[in-house]
């Protein structure tokens, strides 16, 4: 076993279990929530669906990280690898999506605007956030689809290495990967960056006028804002490096074994489990919902 399969091999065996556990438990908090009977609000409902979404991504990239680590190439045809991108495209464009809803409902949360337009969004959003959702996933689905014909994937007998494997690697059509970036991210970076200007702008004004009030009485209310805020910006962060991990490792031509390979490979294998991390960090009802889950079992 070479270096590079022995980095993967500990990777696979550390991101694999803890991906799945800690979204498992995202989601194992919010299911015991709805079996009480608690009305779960909408930054709730896409945190679950976000839990669950990382679970299955997680599991797709646990299954593929032993295919890539263990140099399983041979047992499997092109139009495996079609279905695994297309799954993994519409997963990754989905969890981009919900950082998106997330930091709109923290957003109108947060934000006191008193124009009838917000006030309106805000109550569509509330009452809709199933339908909102469902919607996204059908649009993403049609969206990632087309990857059957803008894609074309070649497998290749790679020399460069003392592993004497096939690789794959992709044909790409420049347009559609262009659009699905501008749709997917660039779009949602943007929805991303205002919903924090805004929400930052409102933390700064319930600041000052604790200052001028002299109150102490909001501290903890600021305290909770200020973790949205923070939780979003780690999410976009965290979103922005997997997209330019996940662009580069599909554009370039990159050797089975090599350390770009092995460090882009590892970035993507961890991602489900920064995530899990990150809404952890923010979310002290999380937090507090899961020690009381282990404590009742």
């Amino acid at each position: 076993m070479s270096a590079m399969q022995l980095i993967k091999t500990m990777t696979l065996i550390i991101t694999g279990p803890c991906g799945i556990i800690l979204n498992s438990s995202i989601v194992a908090v919010h299911l015991s929530h709805w079996k009480k009977r608690v009305i779960l609000g909408e930054c709730d409902q896409i945190i679950l669906i976000k839990g669950f979404t990382n679970v299955l991504l997680q599991c797709f990239l646990t299954f593929s990280g032993t295919i890539n680590a263990f140099q399983l190439y041979g047992h499997f045809d092109n139009n495996y690898f079609l279905v695994a991108y297309i799954f993994f495209f519409f997963l990754s464009s989905l969890w981009f999506w919900l950082t998106a809803w997330l930091a709109i409902c923290y957003c109108l949360r947060l934000v006191n605007i008193s124009q009838q337009f917000f006030i309106s969004l805000k109550k569509r959003i509330s009452s809709g956030i199933t339908q909102l959702l469902l919607g996204t996933a059908v649009i993403l689905g049609m969206i990632n689809f087309p990857v059957f014909w803008t894609f074309n994937l070649k497998a290749q007998q790679n020399t460069s290495i003392t592993i004497s494997v096939n690789y794959f690697i992709f044909e790409e059509d420049i347009k559609y990967l262009s659009f699905n970036a501008a749709f997917g991210f660039c779009l949602l970076t943007l929805l991303n960056s205002l919903c924090i200007g805004l929400s930052l702008m409102s933390l700064l004004r319930h600041v000052q006028r604790m200052k001028q009030n002299n109150s102490q009485s909001c501290t903890g209310k600021i305290k909770t804002h200020a973790r949205a805020c923070m939780t979003i910006f780690l999410l976009m962060a965290l979103n922005l490096f997997c997209f330019v991990t996940v662009f580069i490792f599909v554009i370039s031509e990159f050797s089975s074994g090599t350390l770009w390979d092995t460090f882009f490979w590892s970035v993507i294998m961890a991602s489900p489990s920064g995530q899990a991390i990150i809404l952890f960090f923010g979310n002290s009802k999380l937090r507090s919902g899961l020690l009381k889950t282990c404590i009742s079992k």
